[in-house]
């Protein structure tokens, strides 16, 4: 995909904005802190920070470059969120406890899984208004969408299980399972497979998303709780809470390709350029910058208490 250069002010109203230069730039939400947290990528540093209402949990980029979905499951409540004026524009009401989110149909539309009450719900971006919804299993957490084929996957983490909807009827058209308490999944650039982490039993489900079942799960660090694939689709990415580590998977045989130590509490993931990752730390309020063919740590990001999900702007 295409990344999207994201041209900034330098300032606005006496608020210095992001560099008025091409840049890659993340955006990393901290729950304790109720903030998200803007990272030039390319410096590796924290240029903005921006102000949300409390525990804020997951996030969503939109494919402009500047506008932020991120999810409040205490408040049942949507923020979005834009990164150029750093304000947020507009909340929205969603569900019980929205947990998880992620953009269909071009941007015009959120899907959000709720965690309490066992949906997937859909909503217009621009209005909030909800437009679907579908039952799930048990306690709904992350989910991931390919937007060709109008399909949602759904980590039923209470019901060992991934739920399989149809983004434009909002029904739910299968279920597969995987290992124990599936969490985080990531999606391949084809659309062909998909890769689960299941927080219990410490592995990563494969799953043939034309088939539609698992054909193979490998163990991986305890507690995998962020996935995310590179984007040649040749390694998965998994970031293990209990073992403060993040391991490389080869995408095609599963087999172990390098791991890194250094992290305590690692959450999220992502994939940036130059053949490195992203994982963030919970206890220590960090993200790690991680050469991927080194697989060494080259940087350590301070942001905002509890960061727990990340997202770069493309």
């Amino acid at each position: 995909m295409k990344r999207l250069a994201l041209c900034f002010l330098a300032w606005l109203g006496g608020a210095q904005l992001l560099p008025a230069v091409a840049a890659e730039i993340a955006a990393v939400v901290s729950q304790q802190a109720g903030v998200v947290t803007l990272i030039d990528l390319g410096k590796d540093e924290v240029v903005s920070e921006i102000r949300l209402a409390k525990v804020p949990a997951s996030i969503a980029a939109a494919s402009d470059g500047r506008t932020l979905f991120v999810t409040h499951p205490d408040l049942g409540m949507v923020s979005k969120v834009d990164v150029v004026t750093r304000n947020v524009t507009a909340t929205f009401k969603v569900g019980k406890e929205p947990f998880g989110v992620a953009l269909v149909d071009k941007d015009r539309a959120l899907l959000i899984t709720d965690w309490s009450d066992d949906a997937l719900i859909r909503v217009d971006a621009a209005t909030g208004a909800e437009t679907g919804r579908t039952e799930t299993g048990k306690s709904p957490a992350g989910l991931v969408v390919d937007d060709t084929r109008s399909l949602a996957y759904v980590a039923d983490r209470e019901s060992d299980q991934v739920s399989i909807i149809d983004t434009v009827t909002m029904k739910r058209i299968a279920t597969i399972t995987v290992g124990q308490a599936p969490f985080a999944l990531a999606l391949s650039p084809d659309g062909t497979r998909l890769y689960v982490g299941n927080v219990r039993s410490n592995d990563l489900s494969v799953i043939d998303t034309g088939a539609r079942k698992e054909i193979a799960r490998v163990k991986v660090g305890l507690m995998p709780y962020g996935v995310a694939v590179t984007p040649d689709g040749t390694r998965v990415i998994v970031s293990n809470q209990q073992s403060g580590t993040l391991t490389v998977v080869n995408a095609e045989t599963g087999n172990f390709v390098g791991r890194a130590r250094g992290g305590v509490f690692p959450e999220g993931v992502a994939v940036i350029s130059g053949n490195r990752a992203l994982m963030v730390d919970w206890a220590e309020d960090e993200v790690a910058v991680i050469d991927l063919a080194g697989m060494a740590i080259t940087a350590r990001i301070h942001v905002g208490a509890g960061p727990r999900s990340v997202v770069v702007l493309r």
